[in-house]
């Protein structure tokens, strides 16, 4: 489920959407290894963000 309180654009979309794909890929692990990641990383070094960009890289 994506929640936005805007219309997204198609590039936020083609973004959230990557994120619902890596959670089909990890399942239930997505969440904690995303926030590990997120407290690791921050928020522009984070694997699965940049995964989620323009290009991406862990699930192509």
């Amino acid at each position: 489920m994506i929640v936005a309180s805007f219309e997204p654009t198609p590039a936020v979309w083609r973004h959230e959407l990557r994120h619902v794909a890596q959670y089909e890929r990890l399942g239930l692990s997505f969440l904690p290894l995303y926030l590990w990641y997120r407290v690791r990383y921050g928020y522009f070094e984070h694997p699965l963000e940049r995964d989620a960009s323009e290009d991406p890289r862990l699930f192509s």
